[in-house]
């Protein structure tokens, strides 16, 4: 796996500073030499090196007041800051300590050491940019990948990576149970890399892939399907068979949620001209929010001008969804309540229809295809009339009809009978109806592609 090369900067008189050049440059560094503290500033206004290397001896000054300067102004994580001395006297080397030095070496100093010592720090900060959860590169080393890949002339694609719903894994299995799952999809990560692609870990559950343009597609379906495979191992049997998770909100309300997947949006260096790291990052970012709108693993990738332009995965369909004329049929027996959900919903902006027959709830489905049913339980059943358990279910078992939201308003004592009939939210009667219309607001924005 890729590594970004490791920025040093040496600030020393012409002479010593070049034959140090020379040394550090073999150890796959990118070195920088300046010759006075006024080139240094110059320098660092846009360079962020990872390790400085400062004569204490200069013409214009003092060295050890530099260290100084640099540990007051730079922003963490700052570079590592090597002093070399000219003096032999123990207190004068302790004292540079003092003023903000990380290690203290002499001047002049054999190269080979210097070499050495240079390569142990750089070790060492490696491991402190490190995620601590999975001690993959962290976001500082992140940053300065996509920068190196910014200015390299070379077409890359950069995939964010998210993993959907963790936020209810984490409440129903426990934090280490979830930080498995996190550790199980960063190794699926580096398996897939090669030589020539760089991974990091952001935070949490986010992930970054660096790699090149040719064959990245095959990469974003591999992490989907190696995820999907691995990821049921990390459930129960009876969840598993079940097929999703209930997640408990306020006021009692339930909803399903789907099992675990994989998110990933793409961007390419075709996609348009970035700006800087952080325009990769958020584009990406916006892309893979695209590729959350499914409950399977998928990918979107973004074309140029941020266009959607694919969408990878296990069965995965992406369809942008219309934010007006949204349709609402209320399947709900009681007269009052019918009319005062329909001129409540009606005021929020929906179209709103009204029945109180399951028969006519489904053909009305059919016919308008609303984008969520409200129902209620407590339909009267008979021969040829279905209560609103077997409503649902049907509206679920329909190939046609299974993606409309269904909102399931019982007062029924079983909660998990409403999730196991099919309905998406288990709403608690009697509901006051800001909570209503919330839900409501929240299901169609995040509406199944």
């Amino acid at each position: 796996m890729m590594l970004p090369k490791p920025q040093i900067l040496i600030i020393h008189e012409a002479g010593p500073a070049t034959e140090y050049a020379k040394v550090l440059e073999k150890t796959g560094a990118k070195v920088s030499v300046v010759t006075s503290f006024e080139e240094s500033n110059e320098l660092l206004s846009f360079l962020h090196p990872d390790l400085i290397v400062l004569s204490a001896n200069m013409p214009e000054g003092d060295g050890r007041l530099y260290c100084q300067q640099i540990k007051a102004s730079m922003a963490n994580p700052r570079p590592v800051l090597v002093l070399l001395h000219s003096s032999s006297d123990v207190n004068e080397r302790i004292n540079a300590f003092r003023y903000g030095a990380d290690d203290v070496l002499p001047d002049p100093i054999d190269t080979s050491e210097l070499a050495i010592r240079i390569l142990v720090h750089m070790r060492r900060r490696q491991e402190d940019l490190s995620n601590p959860l999975t001690q993959m590169p962290g976001p500082n080393v992140i940053r300065r990948m996509l920068e190196q890949s910014l200015v390299s002339g070379k077409k890359w694609a950069a995939m964010s990576i998210d993993l959907n719903k963790i936020r209810v894994y984490n409440e129903t299995y426990g934090d280490l149970a979830g930080d498995q799952l996190i550790k199980a999809l960063g190794a699926i990560l580096v398996d897939i890399a090669d030589e020539t692609d760089f991974v990091g870990h952001q935070e949490a559950d986010d992930f970054v892939m660096i790699t090149r343009l040719e064959g990245f597609e095959i990469k974003a379906k591999r992490i989907c399907e190696q995820f999907d495979s691995i990821s049921t191992r990390f459930y129960p049997r009876e969840d598993l068979e079940r097929g999703y998770l209930v997640s408990t909100g306020r006021n009692g309300i339930r909803r399903r949620v789907p099992l675990i997947s994989v998110a990933i949006g793409v961007v390419t260096s075709l996609t348009k001209r970035f700006q800087s790291y952080i325009d990769v990052l958020t584009t990406a970012r916006d892309a893979r929010y695209l590729a959350k709108e499914t409950f399977e693993s998928s990918c979107i990738v973004t074309s140029e001008g941020q266009g959607v332009d694919t969408a990878l995965g296990t069965n995965a369909r992406v369809r942008k969804i219309d934010t007006e004329d949204r349709k609402i049929l209320v399947v709900e027996p009681d007269g009052a309540m019918a009319c005062l959900l329909q001129e409540i919903l009606s005021l929020e902006g929906y179209l709103v229809e009204v029945t109180n027959s399951a028969l006519d709830a489904l053909e009305m489905a059919k016919l308008e295809q609303p984008d969520l049913i409200l129902l209620e339980s407590t339909l009267a059943a008979s021969e040829r009339q279905m209560d609103g358990w077997s409503l649902c279910k049907a509206l679920k078992d329909d190939e046609s009809l299974h993606k409309i939201w269904v909102v399931m308003a019982t007062s029924h004592p079983d909660q998990l009978k409403a999730l196991e009939a099919g309905a998406d939210l288990y709403l608690p009667k009697p509901f006051d109806m800001p909570s209503l219309l919330k839900e409501v607001s929240l299901l169609l924005r995040s509406r199944l592609a």
